[in-house]
């Protein structure tokens, strides 16, 4: 018979006490009476409840670790847009001393492995947390973080979250690119979407001072495959489209890819920009136009901004990376 592990929400809930008072039983850190630490220690004897250790051993101001936790929107593609932003992350930790513990959030997460992220900020084997929302669970990620004290930063526009955060305007972004396909004269634009893009679609139609339905919308996914696939689309029903913005650039070159692989001339026939400005985008062929989010500088900041959380400053004012639109030969 399989013998189900003990995880430390269900010890609390055993015990009626909060996760983070277990934690501290078992860390011998923070504020707990001798009696309330003895009496779990042995109630976790007698259900065969086992601490991290290891998370243990790593706790308290001498953990080096920062556990990322992001929304994983494909297993099939990488997501380049999210290494890029690990990457900065990652420069600023290491000149600091510091790991980065990388956990991927799918979008509908199921409670046994959110239970297990929660499980490692509970456990005290972090020194501080960055959530990039985008997940359903992103939230209660955050939820957890606080609940316990641990520095955190958020990379996106969670509801509430007013300080302590590393913001980016993706409409904004889109309203530079279709404001620049107005002024170069096209006429028949179109959007193919990703995951989370309300905000990309309405700054692309103020940008091109149209209504809703005047822009061919796809509805296509996240990768280059989805990119490729959306050109079928566009040549089977609506073959008048000049232009079309991408929501990432991965779908910008597979768009691309299907293109030239169909005699359509890139931008002679249409002009094509995506988004991100991933660093592999100026040495595509022909070099993608892109909105530059600058994702390395926005993991430096957010790695920056938690640094001076862990440091003792509280309510840090929001920072914002601005976009800019870079025109290469795609457009």
């Amino acid at each position: 018979m399989t013998i189900k592990k003990l995880t430390i929400k269900d010890f609390a809930e055993i015990l009626g006490v909060s996760t983070a008072t277990v934690s501290r039983a078992f860390s011998s850190k923070g504020r707990i009476s001798d009696k309330t630490r003895q009496s779990i220690i042995d109630k976790a004897k007698e259900l065969g409840y086992r601490a991290n250790i290891h998370a243990r051993n790593l706790g308290g101001s001498n953990s080096s670790t920062i556990a990322m936790y992001y929304p994983e929107l494909s297993s099939e593609e990488p997501d380049y847009f999210i290494s890029e932003i690990m990457m900065g992350i990652n420069s600023i930790l290491a000149k600091n001393g510091k790991n980065l513990q990388i956990n991927p959030l799918i979008l509908e997460t199921p409670d046994s492995v959110l239970d297990l992220c929660k499980d490692q900020i509970l456990s005290g084997s972090t020194v501080g947390v960055i959530i990039i929302d985008g997940a359903k669970s992103s939230r209660e990620m955050y939820n957890c973080a606080k609940s316990c004290g641990i520095p955190c930063v958020i990379i996106g526009p969670m509801r509430d979250i007013k300080h302590n955060n590393v913001l980016f305007d993706n409409k904004h972004g889109a309203f530079l690119a279709g404001r620049y396909f107005k002024n170069t004269g096209h006429k028949y634009p179109a959007f193919i979407g990703g995951h989370l893009d309300k905000d990309k679609q309405n700054g692309f139609r103020d940008g091109l001072q149209l209504k809703d339905n005047e822009i061919v919308k796809i509805g296509s996914g996240f990768g280059f495959r989805h990119g490729y696939q959306a050109l079928d689309v566009i040549v089977e029903k609506h073959p008048n489209v000049d232009c079309v913005l991408c929501a990432n650039d991965s779908m910008a070159m597979g768009f691309i890819k299907a293109a030239l692989n169909s005699k359509i001339k890139i931008p002679q026939d249409i002009a094509v920009i995506g988004y991100d400005d991933i660093r592999s985008a100026r040495y595509y062929s022909p070099a993608l136009s892109s909105v530059t989010l600058k994702p390395y500088s926005i993991g430096e900041t957010a790695a920056l901004l938690l640094e001076r959380i862990i440091k003792g400053e509280k309510n840090i004012q929001t920072e914002i990376i601005e976009c800019d639109l870079v025109v290469r030969e795609s457009s």
